[in-house]
């Protein structure tokens, strides 16, 4: 079990999260958690960027996550949405709140397979995904600069490593670009833009995926 997982049964010193019952309202949950997940990664990579497009697309998708973050039943998630929504850029914040939306979905799951003495696999692909939009949220900060400040090189060839183990094709020729024109350049040759574009449809393909298994 994950350690985020710890923090996710607790919204506060005193007051437990109130869960939805059943099947039906789990499965609901856990959807509305893949599409806070989708729109917050979705944020932090706009958040990195500061052309006036990149800026508007962030503040529309903040103003459209908002309504959705109410009917987050993890208050305590609520709140620290409000600090991203004044501080887009704000990278280790927005990991930070994906850590406990990701232990907040493995708990509503576990809740859900506790019904239906199913195993679990959901959380864990929602883990995975996030070394993907970690690596793109990543990226975009880094191709704003000349040449790839040393921090977020060490963590980009990390991430690039671990995710390029069982990559598919497309995932694969993804990551051998980023290592063209970012990782392994002294150089960068590519836009935060690109970066963004590049990875996005490859997130936004696996979370359908996980979607579809919850039907």
């Amino acid at each position: 079990m994950n350690p985020a997982l710890a923090t996710a049964f607790d919204d506060g010193p005193s007051r437990q999260v109130r869960l939805p019952q059943g099947d039906t309202g789990l499965r609901q949950a856990l959807l509305l958690g893949l599409d806070l997940l989708q729109g917050l990664q979705q944020h932090r990579g706009l958040g990195g960027q500061v052309t006036r497009e990149a800026q508007q697309r962030c503040q529309a998708l903040g103003h459209a996550l908002d309504q959705r973050w109410r009917e987050w039943p993890y208050s305590a998630q609520c709140q620290a949405w409000g600090a991203l929504r004044r501080d887009p850029a704000d990278f280790d914040g927005h990991c930070r709140l994906l850590q406990d939306l990701l232990g907040a979905i493995q708990h509503l799951e576990l809740q859900r397979c506790a019904l239906s003495l199913a195993r679990p696999s959901i959380a864990a692909r929602c883990w995975e995904l996030e070394e993907l939009g970690r690596l793109r949220g990543l990226s975009v900060r880094a191709a704003a600069h000349r040449s790839c400040p040393l921090e977020m090189l060490i963590q980009l060839q990390y991430l690039h490593e671990r995710l390029l183990k069982h990559a598919p094709h497309s995932l694969h020729t993804a990551l051998e670009q980023l290592q063209r024109c970012l990782i392994g350049t002294t150089t960068v040759s590519i836009t935060p833009a690109q970066c963004y574009a590049l990875l996005t449809p490859l997130l936004d393909e696996r979370l359908d995926a996980i979607r579809r298994d919850l039907d």
